[in-house]
């Protein structure tokens, strides 16, 4: 460790966020790293956690905190007690802010030596050559301050005001249940694109689809069969003989469902060999209900 003494001037602060956060900003700079460190404080008043956390935070560092200047009783104290050098405020000027002034604490030598000096450390601890694809890792203390001038996650669509009318309101605040949590235990594989007309997806199993089915293809699944987009081909679900396998879509428009042994087919006033898209689908349910094959919506 660089016995030389990097001094950050913390005089501005009026909180511990504001301490936390001028202390990570005056080690983005290299030559803050691996040194003694003096922090200079104002009349604030910080309790033995809050010391600890700006403690560790410079440790983070490789750094060490040396000494810390206060005119503050019980930052006094606690400092003492912790084992930390306790130094008085020596000048009266007015406070800069650590985030626009680092300076060295070296040897009184003249300005254009201490100049010099700086220049020397400069070249010594060139700033580490970044390697492209990767920022460099910085800590954020998380306090009422930034934490509301964060930004909130942004849809990337934007509300209608009619859709939301008829939008259902569901119940957050429900009594709790006993009932446990059903599990469907088939193998589940997931298809992220249409099938056209001519391709057959089987399997032993569940099948999601992320995408159309065309008609003139058709899909086969010993469980359930779950299609994001407009279901038009042939679906069988339940192919060896499960009754309760379900055929759900975002648009049914089946030219056949089948589940275990029951069949059904399109009705013949959607008999159509394509529908027009639109942004807002009422995803639907097919299952078996007294022998006959039932399309139901899902709220």
């Amino acid at each position: 460790m660089n016995t030389e003494l990097f001094v950050i001037d913390l005089s501005a602060c009026g909180n511990t966020g504001e301490i936390i956060t001028s202390v990570s900003s005056a080690f983005e700079v290299p030559m803050a790293r691996e040194r003694k460190i003096g922090l200079k404080l104002s009349n604030i008043a910080l309790n033995q956690a809050q010391m600890l956390s700006i403690q560790s935070l410079i440790a983070s560092y490789a750094s060490e905190l040396r000494f810390v200047e206060t005119s503050n009783e019980t930052t006094k104290d606690i400092c003492e007690n912790m084992g930390i050098e306790v130094q008085s405020p020596k000048y009266s000027e007015p406070a800069i802010p650590a985030q626009e002034d680092f300076s060295f604490e070296i040897t009184k030598e003249a300005p254009k030596e201490q100049e010099n000096k700086i220049q020397e450390n400069e070249n010594q601890n060139p700033e580490p050559k970044k390697e492209e694809g990767f920022e460099e890792f910085k800590p954020i203390e998380l306090n009422e301050e930034n934490l509301q001038t964060m930004d909130t996650y942004k849809k990337a669509y934007d509300e209608n005001e009619e859709e939301k009318q008829t939008w259902e309101e569901v119940d957050y605040y429900a009594p709790p249940t006993d009932e446990p949590v059903i599990v469907d235990s088939k193998q589940t594989i997931y298809v992220n694109q249409t099938l056209r007309s001519g391709q057959v997806l089987e399997f032993d199993g569940n099948i999601v689809i992320i995408g159309d089915c065309h008609p003139g293809s058709e899909i086969k699944a010993a469980g359930d069969i779950t299609v994001w987009g407009v279901l038009g081909s042939i679906a069988h679900a339940g192919s060896k003989g499960n009754r309760d396998a379900k055929i759900r879509a975002l648009k049914m428009n089946a030219v056949q469902l089948r589940i275990a042994n029951c069949y059904s087919r399109r009705p013949d006033g959607t008999n159509i060999p394509y529908i027009i898209k639109s942004s807002v689908f009422t995803p639907e349910e097919a299952r078996i209900v007294d022998d006959s094959i039932v399309l139901f919506k899902i709220n």
